[in-house]
């Protein structure tokens, strides 16, 4: 397909994913008492852990940002508006500042072990995916087969981080548990850290490519 995956790029993905474990591990230590303050955690905002993911996302974007510019393309313009969202989103917490707002002026009620507010965060999640992915969807028509093929496999990589979270998200709020509410906040941030690295390794994979002009001109 054209992306390279030399011995090069397997090196900065293992240092991607050691660094993930190594701040699962941290979070691990938190969890026994061991690590001194909730800064160590995993699902701390601003934490050590959310900033290196803050640094990953900020990657991704500019990666993107990069090759759309040197290709000329807009598919790689629309992934990068993507991630530049989820980047915003975590670091502003913007699903759940508009999901509390829409869940007070909705006057949304809690139900199935749910508050109201996560209802209206699940809401404006789908509201900002639909129009993200209208946008990759409208510039996945006019992409060439090699573009087309690289997207097929972000967006599988991008289901599954919607599926830790979302989904997982919303089974951490809803288990009333102590031991599974913890079990479900190593899972749903230590399976999002580690997705993204791959994304970080896959995007900067497209960077490295040789891009073969068959591959770019080939029918559809």
């Amino acid at each position: 397909m054209g992306i390279a995956t030399d011995k090069e790029t397997i090196k900065f993905l293992n240092l991607l994913l050691i660094a993930d474990l190594a701040f699962i591990g941290i979070h691990c230590l938190y969890l026994l008492g061991i690590a001194p303050g909730p800064l160590y955690s995993i699902e701390t905002d601003m934490g050590y852990a959310e900033i290196y993911q803050y640094i990953k996302e900020s990657w991704i974007v500019a990666l993107f940002l990069i090759l759309a510019i040197e290709r000329r393309r807009i598919i790689y313009l629309s992934w990068s508006l993507l991630f530049m969202y989820l980047l915003f989103d975590d670091s502003l917490q913007i699903h759940e500042r508009l999901g509390e707002y829409i869940a007070q002026y909705f006057e949304l009620k809690p139900m199935f072990g749910l508050r109201a507010e996560d209802f209206g965060e699940l809401g404006v999640s789908m509201l900002f995916g639909f129009l993200l992915f209208s946008f990759i969807g409208a510039s996945y028509l006019v992409s060439d087969n090699l573009e087309k093929q690289i997207s097929k496999r972000l967006f599988i990589l991008v289901i599954l981080l919607a599926c830790f979270g979302i989904l997982v998200d919303i089974l951490h709020t809803a288990i009333p548990w102590d031991q599974a509410y913890e079990a479900f906040g190593l899972l749903e941030d230590g399976a999002e850290m580690i997705i993204v690295s791959f994304i970080v390794w896959f995007t900067f994979n497209l960077g490295k490519s040789q891009v073969n002009p068959s591959e770019i001109h080939g029918n559809n």
